[in-house]
């Protein structure tokens, strides 16, 4: 896990791990995330949520955050999937 920290950690990276460490990465961000909004954008973090879990979307949310992690592979995964989640549910203002 010291790899995630390290300065030039990229998609290329992060497509080698198995799927299921790659869905895990994605659920800690994007939990992580939400936590962070709810002291920043608290309305920011029930759409993360929603976004992320309602309706049994965590599947096919994930694909499309790894598709586009995959589209982005010179991009650090964490800043791919705030700019999905920001994407989904608006800007910080």
């Amino acid at each position: 896990t010291q790899e995630i920290h390290a300065e030039g950690f990229t998609g290329a990276d992060f497509a080698t791990w198995e799927t299921t460490a790659q869905d895990s990465f994605i659920q800690t961000s994007v939990t992580m995330a939400g936590v962070v909004f709810t002291q920043v954008a608290p309305e920011k973090s029930a759409c993360v949520d929603n976004w992320y879990l309602a309706d049994g979307q965590k599947a096919a949310r994930s694909a499309h955050i790894r598709k586009t992690i995959a589209q982005y592979d010179g991009y650090h995964p964490s800043g791919t999937i705030l700019a999905i989640l920001l994407e989904a549910c608006g800007p910080l203002n």
